[in-house]
């Protein structure tokens, strides 16, 4: 389905089913930052990692409200090993910044979204080949 048919059920519920609980290691932290790895027993050469930030909002005059916007970030490296013997790095990112003035729900909408585009074949095009139609 292309990307300018697709539909998103606002509101709906995600619940993950099978798999196994994978615990994620700190590597080391600081003001603002985490470096994880998920902890799947893969070799030093192929573990998975991932980098969490944060942003505080900070006072700005220029902002709408006098604040920048609350962000955050998770980014999370996935090593591959190509048939021709050398390795590459798949990541995946994922980024929210929102005003400080929303609320929870305003917050958990946007999770929401990004929660939609990462399972549903409606964006299965422009996640996968690039189709932005």
């Amino acid at each position: 389905m292309s990307l300018s048919n697709a539909s998103i059920p606002i509101g709906a519920s995600y619940s993950p089913t099978g798999g196994s609980a994978t615990t994620l290691v700190s590597l080391g932290s600081s003001e603002g930052r985490n470096k994880l790895y998920i902890n799947d027993g893969s070799d030093l050469i192929l573990r998975k990692t991932c980098l969490a930030t944060s942003k505080a909002p900070a006072p700005n005059a220029g902002s709408p409200n006098g604040y920048t916007q609350q962000r955050s970030t998770i980014v999370f490296h996935v090593p591959m090993l190509l048939a021709n013997g050398e390795y590459t790095t798949n990541t995946v990112k994922v980024e929210i910044s929102f005003d400080p003035e929303a609320d929870a729900s305003e917050r958990a909408y946007l999770r929401e979204l990004v929660a939609h585009v990462g399972v549903d074949a409606d964006f299965d095009g422009l996640l996968d080949d690039g189709s932005v139609a």
